[in-house]
C-alpha cells in the first residue's frame, strides 16, 4: 500500500471497453482520485500490481484467464478493491474477499462515488493510524476512570466515546466503522473480534460476523435483522438464539406470566 495519503491511485480492470473508459473517466472526476491504469487483461494488471501497487482497484469480475475473485486472491496485499459485474449473485464472494464494495453495471456516477468514499474513509483511517499521535504540551491529562465512556483512535486523534451513543459496529477488514446514534461514522484500526472484546458483553451483543449491536438501542427483531431506527442490521442464524436471549426474552411479556422461566 503506498504510503501517500492524496492524491490516491486508482486502476480499473475491464474487458469492455465502454465500461472501462466509463469507469476511468469517472475516477478522473474525482479531485482526489489519479487513475494510474486502465486495463483489459487481468494477468498484465496483475503484474502492474505485484510491481508497483495502487491505492484502490476498480475490476470486473468476469474475465478471461484470469477473474477478478482470483486476481484478488492471488496478490499478496490487495488494495482496496471495488468489484463490478453485471451479475448481483456474485455479491457473497466480493464480501468474503472484504471488498470495499460492489457495483452492478451499468454504472452510476453516485453510486461509483459512493464506493470510492467508503474506500477513501478506509484509506484515510490507515494513514491517521500510521501516524504518530502526541499530546500537546502543556494539557491537562484526560481522565480515563469514566465507566461509560472509551477512546478509540481515528483521524490523527484519540476520540472519547460514550457506549449510549454507539448504535452498532461494522467490520471492514483489520478496520471497524463506529456508527453512532446521530450518523456519525468513526473508522479505526482494531478488528470486531478484539472491539467485542473490550466492550462491556452486557451492552453489545454481535448479531453477524461483521457486526456488533448496542443492545439498548434495538428496537426489533425479525427472523433475518435487528432494527435500530430505520437502520436495518444483519442478524446470522448462527447468533439469533443469542440475540434473542439477550435482548428479548427477559423483557418479553407473556401470556401466562407466572409461568415465565
Amino acid at each position: 500500500m503506498p504510503s501517500r495519503t492524496a492524491p490516491f491511485t486508482c486502476l480499473v480492470l475491464d474487458d469492455d471497453l465502454l465500461v472501462r473508459d466509463l469507469a476511468g473517466s469517472f475516477v478522473e472526476r474525482i479531485p482526489s482520485l489519479v487513475l494510474a491504469g486502465a486495463y483489459d487483461d487481468a494477468l498484465l494488471a496483475f503484474e502492474r500490481l505485484a510491481r508497483e501497487p495502487v491505492d484502490i482497484l476498480i475490476t470486473d469480475i468476469e474475465l478471461p484467464q484470469l477473474n477478478g475473485l482470483e486476481l484478488v486472491r492471488a496478490l499478496r496485499q490487495p488494495p482496496q478493491v471495488i468489484f463490478m459485474t453485471s451479475h448481483p449473485e456474485y455479491a457473497l464472494p466480493t464480501y468474503e474477499l472484504d471488498a470495499v464494495d460492489f457495483l452492478v453495471k451499468p454504472l452510476r456516477f453516485d453510486r461509483f462515488l459512493r464506493a470510492i468514499d467508503k474506500a477513501l474513509l478506509l484509506l484515510r483511517a490507515r494513514a491517521a493510524e500510521a501516524a504518530p499521535v502526541l499530546p500537546s504540551a502543556g494539557s491537562p491529562p484526560e481522565p480515563t476512570d469514566e465507566p461509560d465512556t472509551f477512546f478509540i483512535r481515528t483521524e490523527f486523534q484519540f476520540l472519547k466515546l460514550r457506549f449510549a451513543e454507539v448504535a452498532y459496529v461494522e467490520a471492514m477488514r483489520d478496520f471497524v466503522k463506529v456508527h453512532l446514534l446521530d450518523g456519525t461514522v468513526h473508522i479505526t484500526l482494531v478488528n470486531l473480534k478484539h472491539m467485542e472484546e473490550q466492550l462491556p458483553p452486557a451492552l453489545f451483543v454481535r448479531t453477524h460476523r461483521s457486526f456488533l449491536v448496542n443492545t439498548s438501542h434495538i428496537d426489533a427483531v425479525t427472523n433475518q435483522e435487528v432494527r435500530i431506527g430505520k437502520v436495518e442490521v444483519p442478524l446470522g442464524s448462527t447468533f439469533r438464539e443469542a440475540v434473542l436471549a439477550q435482548v428479548v426474552q427477559q423483557r418479553l411479556l407473556s401470556r401466562h406470566p407466572s409461568r415465565r422461566a
